[in-house]
């Protein structure tokens, strides 16, 4: 005898209307959740902003406290800590930015140099530049880790690197060692940036003798270092006007005249 199937059991209607609710609530939620973090972003952003305003705004020599980033972001010290435990938290993401923007700066400025020589000695020159017209420049990149900044593949580190290597590509640099090339050169502009924060004004002399400094220390010979630093530093004088931090009452020899030669 054929049995007959037993009937589907129907879904309770309290269940169904259950179903139906969560459909309708999920992408509510999503919205929810999608707003809370935009907020949150720009929060973040806010405080971040405001850190490099305070930092701008503040006295040389002495370095602002949370108490005036949530006064210029116009929030209380609660909401800043929900982002960051310090300033100093903040730092090394001002200073990526900066280190970014200085790399943007030297590709629209000084991408068609045809000589390597002279495009790796703008870097340094660039660096002192700003860091003698723009002082909240040194107190962020000071932070950069930027061992890290070119061993990532970032692409503004990789511009860096590209420099280098297509300068000893083109035999005009020789050195052995692409980490060693990277680290004199940064650690040369970041230390000549502290030194010229400490004065009244860039000396073009020192500048220019840094520059050449660093060209010599990756293989190339005094005369040709000298060469490329002095028109490199020329350049600099004649392109560099358009930019938003230039300041050019803050070098010492304004007329942008090239230091005098190595003796």
């Amino acid at each position: 005898m054929r049995k007959t199937p037993p009937a589907a059991t129907p879904v309770p209607a309290p269940r169904r209307r259950a179903a139906t609710v969560a459909a309708v609530q999920a992408p509510d939620q999503d919205f929810r959740s999608r707003v809370a973090a935009e907020k949150r972003e720009r929060m973040r952003e806010r405080l971040v902003e405001a850190t490099l305003q305070a930092y701008a705004g503040s006295t040389p020599g002495l370095r602002p406290v949370i108490d005036d980033v949530v006064r210029v972001a116009g929030v209380s010290r609660g909401s800043f800590y929900k982002y960051f435990d310090s300033i100093e938290e903040i730092l090394p993401e001002l200073g990526q930015r900066m280190a970014d923007d200085m790399v943007d700066t030297f590709q629209r400025l000084f991408g068609d140099i045809a000589d390597p020589a002279v495009r790796i000695a703008v870097g340094p020159l660039l660096s002192l530049c700003r860091s003698a017209m723009d002082p909240t420049h040194v107190a962020c990149t000071a932070s950069v880790d930027f061992g890290a900044y070119f061993a990532t593949g970032r692409l503004h580190g990789m511009v860096v690197t590209d420099q280098l290597l297509a300068a000893r590509q083109a035999g005009v640099l020789h050195f052995e060692s692409l980490e060693a090339a990277i680290d004199l050169a940064i650690g040369a502009s970041m230390e000549g940036s502290r030194r010229v924060q400490r004065l009244p004004r860039l000396d073009a002399a020192y500048a220019t003798a840094l520059a050449r400094g660093v060209l010599c220390g990756l293989g190339m010979t005094r005369a040709a270092a000298r060469r490329a630093a002095d028109q490199a530093w020329q350049l600099l004088m004649q392109r560099c006007a358009t930019l938003p931090w230039w300041r050019p009452a803050q070098i010492q020899a304004a007329d942008g005249a090239p230091a005098e030669p190595l003796r």
